[in-house]
Order: structure tokens, then C-alpha cells, then sequence
């Protein structure tokens, strides 16, 4: 764990350092560990933070809101977090080379098309087999595109976007200071900052992350992967395969 620890510490102090030590053989464990102690700490830390903070004015809870609730709740995110470092390989492959103003428009288009149709389907505007068909041809561009990436270049991409996890995990004692002194502002600053920092930290290291790319063409596939993540989570929810306080709890915490 001391290696991980050190391995984490790089995407705090040098995303380009972070990235190079994701070539090492064990990087993508050490990462895995860093992403397995933050969901635990984050479920441990959500159990205890009183549920109308910083929001005064949140619902009660429909029902209990134990460990036991919030591990489920954390059960959801390596889901979650294979859909962003696929989206992210997919993304960062369509928009390595060619004009980038074209790249980002047809970027925008296919990240957009998933929330129309399921917002049609839920609205019953759209036949089950017409959405399950519109999905799968919505998907056919993106496997094709993840077919180009190199087996090395997931490994490296997983490698780095479960590290940088370690991000959320430091922010955690911060987040707990503020929380036990009821100090909203402080709260929203923590976490502001290290939301910040996992978008631009994340860019800078994909940036040297081979092979290496200008700083667009890191950030904005990055941003796209993360909506499209969020989108998976509004998905789910609208299919009714989420429960509005697990969505809830995705997305606020």
C-alpha cells in the first residue's frame, strides 16, 4: 500500500509525473488499490455527514442511510468508472488528429444522443425495440473507434483515470473538517477545488500520457467522457434501473 500511496502522491503534486509512472509494471494495481480505499473511505465518510449539510433545506431521506446503504451506493461506482475510462479512450482516439472544431462537434452530437433518446423513450415518444435498436447503432461508431486503441494504451488510460481517484480520496479529511464546523462555504470550496484539480490535473497528465497530445485534445475529450458518465447515472435512472435516493446519493452525495 506505502508503493500506491507514493504512486497516488504524483497526481497531487505532477499529473506528468503521474502519468509516466503509469508506464510501470504496477501501475494499474497500485491504481486499483488508490480507487478501492477511496470508495471505502468515501462511503465511510457519506455514512457519517449529516444529510441537510451543506444543503439546509435537502429532503429527509426516504429510508435508512447506514454503511450498508452507502456501500451499495459505492457498488455502483467501478460500473461507473469502466463507462468513463471507456468513453475517455473512445473520445481521446476520435479526437487525437483532424480539425479539432470538426472533432468537437461531432464529440458534441454523439455524447448528446444518448440522453435525447432515453428522455424519448421514458416520454413514450419511442417503441422499446426502436430505442434498443438507436442504442446499438449509437454505439457502433464508438467500438469501432475503441478497436484502434492499443491494448497498452487502456492499460495506461485505466492506469491513470483510477489513480486519479486519490484526488477525491485526499479531499476527504478536508471535507470532514469542514463538515464537523457546519461550514458551508468551506465545504463547497473543498470540493470545488478537487473537482477543479481531477479536471485539469486529469487533463495535464493525459496530455503527457502516451501518446503524448496537445492540451485540447486532452481536456475536451476528458469533459466529454465525464457528461457522458453523468449521463449513464440520469440514464439509469429514467429506465428505472436506479433508485431516486441512490441517484440521489451519485450525484450529491
Amino acid at each position: 500500500m506505502k508503493k500506491a500511496l507514493s504512486f497516488g502522491r504524483l497526481f497531487l503534486t505532477s499529473p506528468a509525473k503521474a502519468a509516466a509512472a503509469c508506464e510501470s509494471d504496477r501501475a494499474l494495481l497500485d491504481a486499483c488499490k488508490i480507487y478501492g480505499l477511496t470508495l471505502l473511505a468515501a462511503a465511510v465518510f457519506y455514512r457519517f455527514k449529516p444529510y441537510d449539510f451543506p444543503d439546509a433545506n435537502a429532503a429527509i431521506p426516504g429510508g435508512p442511510q447506514g454503511l450498508f446503504f452507502w456501500i451499495k451506493v459505492m457498488l455502483w461506482q467501478p460500473l461507473l468508472m469502466s463507462a468513463l475510462i471507456a468513453f475517455a479512450a473512445v473520445l481521446l482516439r476520435w479526437m487525437r488528429d483532424g480539425w479539432l472544431p470538426l472533432k468537437v462537434v461531432t464529440s458534441f452530437f454523439w455524447c448528446a444522443i444518448p440522453l435525447i433518446l432515453t428522455v424519448f423513450y421514458v416520454k413514450n415518444q419511442l417503441p422499446k425495440a426502436a430505442f434498443g435498436a438507436l442504442m446499438i447503432l449509437w454505439t457502433l461508431p464508438g467500438a469501432y473507434v475503441a478497436s484502434g486503441v492499443p491494448a497498452r494504451e487502456w492499460r495506461l488510460l485505466a492506469a491513470f483515470l483510477l489513480g486519479l481517484n486519490v484526488v477525491e480520496l485526499a479531499a476527504i479529511v478536508p471535507e470532514a473538517v469542514v463538515t464537523v464546523m457546519r461550514w458551508e462555504a468551506g465545504y463547497k470550496a473543498v470540493v470545488g477545488a478537487a473537482g477543479f484539480w481531477m479536471l485539469i490535473g486529469g487533463a495535464l497528465g493525459l496530455k503527457a500520457l502516451a501518446p503524448q497530445r496537445p492540451l485540447p485534445r486532452a481536456l475536451l475529450p476528458l469533459l466529454f467522457a465525464l457528461v457522458l458518465q453523468i449521463e449513464v447515472v440520469i440514464a439509469a435512472f429514467m429506465l428505472g434501473w436506479l433508485p431516486v435516493e441512490t441517484l440521489k446519493a451519485l450525484l450529491y452525495g
